[in-house]
């Protein structure tokens, strides 16, 4: 499962281990889940198989709790290995109690890169339930590779079957919201109607879980996790109904428009002189290029009496820290550019010239 929105609610964690270069981080609520599924398994698996011993039955829970958190991270693996292979930079993997969610520089840049993106960690998860299939046609039923193997193929063909519906934030949603794209050229009437259609599979979902409660099959346990995961799939349906409302806003960015008025003046300038010469304009100090922007805060504790012979030089944040980007970047190119950069500030360069200074603070403002 993926939102965005249950991000910063799902990063409390630690880093488990880091591939191609990329921070696997284990949240603490998986810590949580993985207890109770020790709790909950390991009499099933003592009952099963009644010559284990209950050290040994405690420890195949654990090892199934780990098998579960593994399913998982293939699954996020298979979005992140296609979004790097589409040329789209992978900045986390977060694994937790509801699920995992891969967390992406940039947006897919067509529909079929983001409908590959979407629907490669269900493929895994199909294989992985394959396996576990296969597994029990080749154990002995009722022994303890049975078992394994019944779990492995039920949680992950469970896991490929409902991210496939066709709502956002799930991958079904995703490969939704993508063949809209493609169909009507317009990336954001696919999220507000994938958005809707997510806000209909998480009622459908407490629906199901309070049926399934009432039946018997869940314990209270698995209700109060399947309310959770409900939640966090109305929340991030509700994000991708917002950003379908923002998608005007998203294409009349212009870098050019947005980007604040520079004056260069030569790095050996005093402030007294910067000022003067600003008007209003950001300053941009150069040494036949750019070597600093003036640092506004630090200009103004510089005493009155001083600002005329202060040296510029010991005011400048470093222009090695500010991007360039062109002055014709437009829409979702702009956010993007903005989003795998992760700066705060941009030089905007038109044919070869200097004309402006773009804050990623003014771009969020626009949009909102």
């Amino acid at each position: 499962m993926s939102t965005a929105n249950a991000l910063a609610f799902r990063k409390s964690g630690f880093t488990l281990v880091r591939f191609k270069g990329i921070p696997v981080t284990l949240g603490y609520t998986w810590l949580l889940l993985a207890a109770v599924v020790v709790i909950v398994y390991a009499p099933i698996v003592q009952r099963s198989v009644p010559d284990l011993s209950t050290g040994a039955a405690l420890v195949v829970a654990a090892l199934f709790a780990v098998t579960l958190l593994v399913s998982v991270f293939l699954h996020e693996l298979g979005h992140a290995l296609v979004s790097l292979r589409a040329g789209i930079g992978v900045r986390q993997i977060n694994l937790d109690a509801l699920g995992g969610f891969t967390e992406m520089d940039r947006e897919a840049p067509g529909p079929g890169t983001a409908a590959a993106i979407a629907l490669a960690g269900p493929a895994v998860s199909a294989v992985l339930g394959g396996i576990g299939l296969a597994g029990l046609f080749l154990t002995t039923p009722g022994s303890l590779p049975w078992q394994f193997a019944f779990q492995i193929c039920v949680a992950n063909l469970l896991v490929a079957v409902y991210n496939l519906l066709p709502g956002l934030p799930l991958d079904g949603g995703k490969a939704l919201q993508a063949g809209i794209w493609a169909a009507t050229g317009d990336r954001w009437t696919g999220f507000r109607v994938a958005g809707w259609a997510g806000r209909v599979v998480a009622v459908a979902t407490v629906a199901g879980g309070l049926w399934l409660y009432a039946s018997d099959w869940f314990s209270p346990f698995g209700l109060i996790l399947l309310l959770f995961v409900a939640f966090e799939l109305w929340r991030g349906a509700t994000s991708a109904i917002r950003a379908a409302r923002m998608g005007p806003r998203v294409k009349a960015l212009d870098a050019a428009a947005l980007a604040r008025p520079v004056v260069l003046v030569p790095a050996s300038a005093t402030l007294g002189e910067a000022l003067n010469a600003a008007n209003g304009r950001e300053v941009v100090a150069v040494d036949g290029k750019p070597v600093g922007v003036l640092d506004r805060a630090a200009a103004e504790a510089v005493p009155a009496d001083q600002v005329a012979a202060m040296p510029l030089a010991g005011l400048l944040r470093s222009a090695g820290q500010v991007p360039g980007i062109g002055a014709e970047l437009k829409g979702q190119a702009l956010v993007d550019v903005i989003g795998k950069s992760g700066a705060e500030r941009f030089f905007v360069v038109d044919e070869g010239r200097l004309t402006g200074l773009l804050y990623t603070a003014d771009v969020v403002k626009a949009l909102r």
